[in-house]
C-alpha cells in the first residue's frame, strides 16, 4: 500500500478501511455533497465504488488513494480525500476532497489540501497535483487558490475523469501545483 503520514494543526489523514464504508457511501449518494461534483450515486453503486476504492489501494503500480479525514478535536471521521488518475508518463495525479457537512466551511478542505500536497510531492513519483472542480464552485475555487493552485495549462484530462453536472452542465475548471513551484500557505489562526 503507497500510505504516507498526513496531518495538519486540526485533521488527520489516514488510508481508508473496511469500516469506512458508510462514510463513503454516505458522501457520494448525499445530493448536497455531490452538487458540483455529479449526480448522486444510488446506494448499490455507491457501495460497489467503495469496493472498489479499498482494492485499489493495493494496486502496484499505484492506481488511486483513498484518505479518511479525521478531525483531531473529536476523533470524528469528517470527509474523504482521494488521488486518482494517476499518469506515469506526466507524473501527475488528480486530487479531491468530499467533507461531511458539518465539516464545510471550516478551512478544512484548504487545510487538508496544503498537508496532502505537502507529502504527495515527498513521497509520491508525481511532479503534478490537480484538480478539477464545477466553474460555479467559487469556494472551491478560492479554497485551490489560496493553497497555491494556479490555472492548468493543459486541461485534457483522463477518460472519465470529468462528471457532468446537469447544475453546471458539465463545465468545469482545472487546477494544478507543481513540485517545483509549490510551497506551502501560510497558517491562519483559525487552523492553529
Amino acid at each position: 500500500m503507497h500510505v504516507f503520514p498526513v496531518e495538519t494543526a486540526r485533521l488527520r489523514m489516514r488510508p481508508i478501511v473496511a469500516a469506512d464504508a458508510a462514510l463513503y457511501e454516505h458522501l457520494y449518494t448525499d445530493a448536497a455533497t455531490m452538487r458540483f461534483i455529479g449526480a448522486p450515486l444510488a446506494a448499490e453503486r455507491a457501495a460497489r465504488s467503495f469496493r472498489v476504492a479499498l482494492a485499489g489501494m493495493q494496486a502496484v503500480p499505484i492506481e488511486r488513494l483513498f484518505l479518511t479525514v479525521v478531525e483531531k478535536a473529536t476523533q470524528a471521521d469528517v470527509g474523504i480525500f482521494s488521488l486518482q488518475n494517476f499518469d506515469a508518463v506526466n507524473r501527475s495525479v488528480q486530487a479531491g476532497v468530499m467533507l461531511i457537512e458539518p465539516a464545510r466551511a471550516r478551512g478544512y478542505a484548504k487545510e487538508a489540501f496544503a498537508g496532502l500536497i505537502q507529502q504527495a510531492f515527498a513521497h509520491l513519483p508525481v511532479d503534478e497535483l490537480w484538480v478539477q472542480f464545477a466553474t460555479d464552485h467559487v469556494a472551491v475555487q478560492r479554497g485551490v487558490l489560496s493553497v497555491g493552485f494556479a490555472r492548468r495549462s493543459s486541461v485534457a484530462a483522463p477518460a472519465g475523469t470529468c462528471q457532468r453536472n446537469e447544475q453546471n452542465d458539465g463545465q468545469r475548471n482545472a487546477w494544478s501545483v507543481h513540485r517545483d513551484s509549490w510551497s506551502p500557505p501560510s497558517v491562519s489562526r483559525n487552523e492553529r
